[in-house]
């Protein structure tokens, strides 16, 4: 049974309609003119739509299923699915048979065609200039997670769509390998009765002193002798906030566990108050849009680049739409842990607080790295490299427009947040793999 595949994604409403950069690389590569690709234009007339679409790799394939001679077949290796053409009898019912119009039949040699991957690299990501097209590879991804059970709970209190509850899910998983030795600190916030109900050790603390409780449990197990994995899922508001003294204290300790903040901007879980980390012009509760504001009038704090500035063993951004970038990080703050703290932070869009779609928790973490707004880096002892650069810096209005709570800034107050987006970027920039 394939459980993986290597995965081609197409960024919405981001295809110039003058470009076909992708169509003719793909003819190219097949040795054609246009109708040689196997990617297509894709025009919805009057309705501004322009992208291209491609063979999805089903992991149910209608066109194997309909195929009398077994011509085609899914690998296991990276579930691309492929045409044998010598197997192939030119019946084309596999062309009549997929139901996203995405097996084509080749007049000249009598046989179907369909989308390959290249083998594992795209002719067309390679040829798109904006960065629309790219290519995710599903292998390390279900190698990483393969051996390890899912030890949230299903049911839980967390909203529909949450991005805090996705990002647990893969963290807690990654460290599964450790369950037996392992502790998650909890203090109040949105995940905090999922956490407590984690099929692991559990421990809830009070908001000023997360960072206190977990360098005293710590340090007695290590006194004692017993092998452990403290770690913590704690929220923006205790992390930057409320509990900053003690982190920050914690670190320049050089304090033994992980601290993992998800940071979903605000004070969601009482009724959407403003955090340290909430973004310059977003309505909260308590950043309200009238006759006196327009939202929050000043940008976040960057708490992660402040707990590298510590020059602790690890430090890092990681973001659940960027799942190879997170699995990487999570790995490294394991061994990282042995030597100090790590210090994870974690991008997790809240759908009622953002007023986002729930189904829009992934293409939300893409828009925030690729506008540049939440770049991806990692610091080892202070020093500091990005882990993903865009292709092609996308505006931030590709960001807050998919956000109720940023619908009332105008173009002055959203020409300002490009520019603290800038300066934000470029000051990570102009750290990145810097000597020092």
């Amino acid at each position: 049974m394939v459980t993986f595949c290597d995965t081609l994604l197409v960024r919405k409403r981001a295809c110039p309609t003058d470009c076909k950069a992708c169509v003719d690389a793909c003819a190219t590569r097949n040795g054609g003119d246009n109708f040689g690709a196997v990617i297509k234009i894709v025009d919805e007339a009057g309705k501004g739509y322009h992208s291209v679409a491609t063979c999805y790799q089903c992991g149910e394939p209608q066109c194997i299923d309909v195929c009398p001679s077994d011509a085609i077949t899914k690998s296991e290796e990276d579930g691309v699915v492929r045409v044998n053409a010598e197997a192939c009898t030119g019946c084309e019912a596999c062309v009549d048979g997929c139901s996203y119009g995405m097996m084509y039949f080749d007049d000249d040699s009598q046989i179907a065609t369909k989308c390959d991957m290249c083998g594992g690299e795209p002719a067309c990501v390679e040829a798109c200039p904006y960065g629309v097209l790219t290519l995710q590879k599903g292998a390390p991804i279900y190698e990483a997670l393969k051996e390890y059970k899912d030890i949230v709970p299903s049911g839980n209190p967390l909203c529909a769509g949450c991005g805090a509850d996705l990002a647990l899910r893969v963290y807690a998983r990654l460290l599964g390998d450790n369950a037996d030795k392992m502790v998650m600190q909890t203090a109040m916030g949105c995940c905090h009765i999922t956490v407590q109900s984690m099929m692991t050790a559990t421990v809830s603390s009070l908001l000023p002193s997360v960072p206190a409780l977990m360098t005293g449990m710590s340090r007695y197990w290590r006194k004692k002798g017993i092998d452990h994995l403290l770690t913590g899922y704690i929220g923006d508001g205790t992390t930057a906030d409320i509990g900053f003294q003690a982190l920050s204290a914690a670190a320049e300790r050089g304090e033994k566990f992980i601290f993992a903040c998800y940071d979903n901007e605000g004070y969601e879980n009482t009724g959407i108050q403003k955090s340290s980390t909430t973004p310059y012009g977003a309505w909260t509760t308590t950043t309200q849009v009238g006759k006196h504001g327009q939202g929050k009038a000043t940008p976040a704090k960057n708490v992660a680049l402040l707990m590298a500035m510590h020059r602790i063993p690890y430090a890092a951004t990681l973001n659940i739409a960027y799942l190879d970038d997170f699995i990487m990080k999570v790995e490294r703050a394991k061994e990282a842990v042995k030597y100090g703290m790590v210090y994870l932070h974690m991008f997790t869009s809240c759908p009622t607080a953002w007023r986002s779609e729930v189904d829009s928790a992934i293409q939300l973490g893409r828009a925030a790295v690729e506008t540049n707004y939440y770049p991806l880096w990692e610091a080892e002892d202070g020093k500091l490299k990005l882990t993903y650069t865009p292709k092609s810096a996308r505006p931030i209005t590709d960001f807050t427009e998919m956000q109720g709570r940023f619908k009332h800034l105008d173009a002055e107050h959203l020409k300002t947040f490009q520019k603290w987006v800038n300066d934000n970027y470029a000051i990570v920039a102009a750290l990145d793999n810097a000597e020092y």
